[in-house]
């Protein structure tokens, strides 16, 4: 009996490949394609223009028990956009959320928006708008930001002159674009210069994040910095904490537990930093214009100073640990490491 090499190859691929014409279920490609040929032709681009880009969050959701991967594979193989030419955000997103696909051109400002039906048979929103920074922010009292709020910061960020893709793969772990990522590459940015890595071999970045927010997770993509490897550590602040080291920082936040360690010589230098939000929301018209607003000219703000990240960043106690036990005395349970350090009483 002879076999068909080819038909075992296809039933093979049926049965690995979710999406592959499989009967009921969905073709997750053509959804993918679908999503992509209406885009290119709504913003009128053609394949591998280095100036459009492409925000989704397919290879994320499941839906009916199919990955949606094939989906991502499409936008990249018929848009052209790719993590190569920096031009493709895939969005983290939990496996229930709907899927959706974004494309914004920054020669045009124009961006096309489009979320699926929840069993994938078609699309239940397709919107087109203008949503480049200097149109929206000169319309901010007309301008909704409807189906565009997720992608409108991302894309206009993405589209700045200083904005590096570090940064951008930061934004897709975090699911979002807010001036708390922003803080955190001024942060990084403000370390890197004050306490280099001297070392690569045995020098590393470890953080305290006491008080946690959404800075953290620029750490994790810039500096390898996670829980899993004992890089990053989080510890909350109660609100009356947070208040007082405030108000005795005149205005400027704390922002966390900074460390340099040397793995050879088990010792490290540390710097416990500020952040200054206060002065990012005045430069921001934070008292006048609607929270989407401000957020998104304050992330332009903050991109402004990355060659000078001491607008905003500020030293408030610098330190050195001469072992490994010190180390793990700021990083332990039931420890309160500002409290260690002398800057919390």
């Amino acid at each position: 009996m002879r076999i068909n090499r080819f038909a075992v190859t296809v039933l093979l691929l049926m049965f690995l490949v979710p999406g592959l014409a499989l009967g009921d279920g969905v073709d997750m490609y053509q959804l993918g394609a679908d999503a992509t040929n209406y885009a290119m032709t709504e913003l009128g681009f053609e394949k591998g223009d280095a100036n459009v880009l492409a925000v989704t969050n397919a290879g994320y959701p499941v839906i009916n028990g199919q990955t949606t991967d094939l989906c991502l594979d499409a936008v990249m193989e018929i848009s052209g956009c790719t993590p190569g030419k920096e031009n493709l955000a895939n969005i983290l997103s939990a496996p229930w959320k709907p899927l959706w696909f974004g494309f914004f051109n920054k020669n045009t400002g124009e961006a096309v928006y489009m979320k699926v039906k929840a069993d994938a048979s078609g699309f239940e929103i397709q919107d087109k708008d203008k949503i480049d920074t200097e149109t929206i922010l000169a319309n901010v009292d007309s301008w909704d930001p409807g189906n565009f709020s997720h992608m409108m910061p991302i894309a206009n960020i993405w589209a700045h002159d200083k904005t590096s893709y570090t940064f951008m793969k930061s934004v897709q772990l975090h699911d979002h674009l807010c001036p708390g990522v922003s803080s955190g590459l001024l942060l990084a940015k403000y370390m890197e210069r004050e306490l280099p890595i001297e070392n690569p071999a045995s020098q590393s970045y470890s953080v305290i994040a006491c008080p946690n927010w959404c800075k953290d997770d620029y750490f994790q993509i810039a500096w390898d910095c996670t829980p899993g490897k004992s890089g990053l550590f989080v510890k909350s602040l109660t609100a009356d904490e947070t208040s007082a080291l405030t108000e005795k920082n005149n205005g400027t936040r704390v922002a966390g537990i900074f460390i340099r360690w040397d793995a050879s010589s088990k010792s490290g230098d540390g710097l416990v930093l500020g952040f200054n939000f206060s002065k990012a929301e005045s430069m921001s018209n934070a008292d006048i214009w609607p929270s989407w607003a401000y957020r998104l000219k304050e992330d332009v703000v903050l991109m402004d100073a990355i060659d000078s990240p001491e607008d905003f960043v500020s030293t408030i106690k610098e330190f050195s640990l001469s072992n490994n036990n010190e180390l793990v005395a700021l990083q332990s349970a039931g420890v309160h490491p500002l409290k260690v350090l002398g800057v919390l009483t």
